[in-house]
């Protein structure tokens, strides 16, 4: 009894980790160009929170938590900013599956001329 008593134990501590989890997925963006980014935004096609930064400098990056509480289809993810004053450039990339995210960090590095993208994963 006792031995099973401690599996119990055991199992319910190692599932709370992923109770207490947020829906989404941690992201970086970084800029790698001489200009300033401006009115940066992360979201999902499927309709998540938007994550807004007025601005990163060139050389600097930001990074924060993307909430996908409402996102329970497939889709994308979304980067779209400014390069100085011109025209809004936007950027799809990654595949998130029923709302889940495939990846635990996002990274997009922007350049001169493109965005690379890459995933990391905890595991």
């Amino acid at each position: 009894m006792r031995k099973f008593i401690i599996l119990i134990i055991c199992s319910l501590v190692l599932t709370s980790c992923n109770l207490f989890e947020e829906t989404g997925v941690d992201f970086e963006i970084k800029n790698n160009t001489d200009r300033t980014l401006n009115k940066v935004q992360i979201k999902t096609t499927d309709g998540s929170k938007t994550s807004v930064f007025n601005k990163v400098e060139p050389g600097k990056s930001v990074s924060g938590f993307l909430k996908m509480d409402n996102d329970k289809n497939d889709g994308s993810y979304i980067l779209e900013f400014e390069r100085g004053n011109e025209e809004k450039e936007k950027f799809m990339n990654e595949y998130f599956s029923n709302g889940t995210a495939m990846s635990h960090i996002i990274i997009f590095e922007v350049e001169a001329d493109t965005v690379y993208f890459s995933t990391e994963h905890y595991y």
